[in-house]
């Protein structure tokens, strides 16, 4: 059996690739995402239904770590972005403020520190190799109130380096 595919729109990256990680598409349908990541920010750009940007603000969330030391993601009503990282999993709003912070032990298990920030480890070599742990958001609906289901901060862990949201 053969398919035949068609281009059904383009979609413009947000950032100039010299400076960034390949734009995705993330969400389920009704609340697609642009999502772009760069050493500084996320930005994330709400799309419609035949993927044209949707009228109205594209959020930044400021990263706490260059792209190349972690994992990240969006909530899929762009209020919020998790990023997880060699020595922690944060969660931020727009403006950058972090919402809720675990930290854990080095994903390379040759480090038994808990570090308070990224600058403290930023320049050592046995901090290479950040390309474990993810994060994500459920893909089922928000709560029949209308309030969406993922901003809580239950934490549950999946397996070593990985954290899921608590239902």
């Amino acid at each position: 059996m053969s398919v035949r595919s068609r281009l059904r729109a383009t979609v413009p990256a947000p950032l100039p690739s010299s400076q960034a990680g390949p734009p995705e598409i993330t969400g389920p349908p009704g609340r697609r995402l642009l999502v772009q990541r760069s050493d500084d920010e996320i930005l994330a750009r709400p799309l419609d239904d035949a993927f044209a940007a949707r009228a109205g603000a594209t959020a930044r969330f400021p990263a706490p770590w260059p792209r190349r030391r972690g994992t990240w993601e969006v909530a899929p009503d762009a209020t919020l972005a998790v990023f997880a990282g060699v020595h922690a999993v944060r969660a931020v709003d727009p403006s950058g403020a972090a919402l809720w912070e675990v930290r854990h032990g080095c994903w390379s298990g040759g480090c038994e520190e808990i570090h308070e920030s990224y600058e403290s480890y930023a320049d050592r070599r046995d901090h290479r190799y950040p390309e474990s742990g993810s994060v994500g958001f459920p893909s089922h609906r928000p709560h029949r109130s209308g309030a969406p289901s993922w901003p809580s901060p239950m934490l549950s862990p999946i397996c070593a380096g990985s954290v899921g949201w608590g239902r």
